[in-house]
């Protein structure tokens, strides 16, 4: 079970959410391992919460690093002229690309780009960045691809945020996953900490 892979085509927020649901099953926690921090519970509640803080920005185009689908929808549903952005990394399996194309919300504006290049009419005062992963004791972690693209958009001078699908209180590193230069990132979205499955 290789759910990062699933993560980088569907998002992290859409694969914690399917993951909740089987937390409890020994096997399932077995298989991930020391790959991915699931939530003890359902997570959708603090997704509308995200989806309000993001809005609040009052930005009409957001930019993601990860797929994140599920938040898409809901900021489409509260929304509709809201514009999302999924920056792919260049080297994307050209079968997970189709796949992620074809599995996009089509009640809001999504497109999706491929690095290194930027999209029209995409300036500080219409855009924001929106990077997804976990955080443990203040560590903001993203996938290897993610921190290479939010390394290379650095250049862009307008508001850079951090969104968390899970908060934990430890700072237990996951495999596979990379620590963020704080300096990259504007604000941090922040809520009670929760614990994970099998800590």
């Amino acid at each position: 079970m290789d759910v990062q892979k699933t993560a980088r085509e569907i998002g992290l927020f859409e694969t914690a959410v399917n993951l909740a649901k089987v937390s409890s099953s020994p096997d399932v926690l077995e298989k991930i391992g020391n790959t991915f921090p699931i939530p003890m519970e359902n997570i959708s509640d603090n997704m509308s919460l995200i989806a309000d803080w993001l809005l609040s920005f009052g930005k009409s185009k957001y930019m993601f690093f990860t797929p994140e689908i599920a938040l898409a929808e809901i900021i489409g549903e509260k929304c509709p002229s809201a514009e999302i952005i999924f920056a792919v990394p260049c080297d994307m399996d050209p079968e997970a690309k189709e796949r992620l194309t074809n599995n996009l919300p089509r009640h809001i504006s999504v497109n999706v780009f491929e690095e290194p290049y930027f999209p029209q009419d995409f300036f500080p005062a219409n855009t924001m960045f929106v990077v997804c992963g976990y955080s443990g004791a203040d560590r903001m972690m993203v996938f290897p691809d993610t921190y290479r693209m939010v390394e290379h958009y650095n250049v862009f001078k307008g508001k850079k945020v951090f969104v968390p699908y899970i908060e934990l209180e430890g700072a237990h590193r996951y495999d596979g996953w990379m620590e963020l230069n704080t300096q990259r990132i504007n604000m941090k979205w922040r809520k009670e900490n929760e614990q994970c499955c099998g800590e």
